[in-house]
């Protein structure tokens, strides 16, 4: 089931079942790997459980990739800095090149 959180309690949700990347505000963005949309806090769907657990999953529908597929918007992927025309290899079309800067950062957790 697809709950609906008032804005601080829909945080505090983020904040304890995103466990590899911190938000600091539902305006918060991360991009999904799998279906490439950007999207912030606000719109990340929560899957509410009858045992009480809960899930966080992409909002675009069909969809149905997790936190840990979710990146900082800007941040290249290691497969893209190691080898920029990885995705020719998969034998589909080749998608746009990533933006790429001189001060790469890579993903990582971090713990309060």
């Amino acid at each position: 089931m697809i709950a609906h959180f008032k804005l601080d309690d829909r945080l505090s949700v983020l904040r304890t079942e995103d466990r590899f990347r911190r938000w600091n505000s539902l305006d918060d963005e991360r991009l999904c790997i799998l279906c490439e949309r950007k999207f912030n806090g606000r719109q990340v769907e929560i899957r509410c459980f009858a045992n009480r657990s809960r899930e966080l999953h992409c909002p675009t529908e069909g969809c149905d990739s997790g936190p840990h597929q979710w990146v900082y918007p800007g941040t290249p992927l290691i497969s893209d800095i190691v080898d920029p025309d990885w995705w020719s290899a998969s034998g589909k079309e080749p998608r746009a090149p990533s933006h790429l800067s001189s001060d790469v950062q890579f993903q990582r957790q971090e713990h309060p």
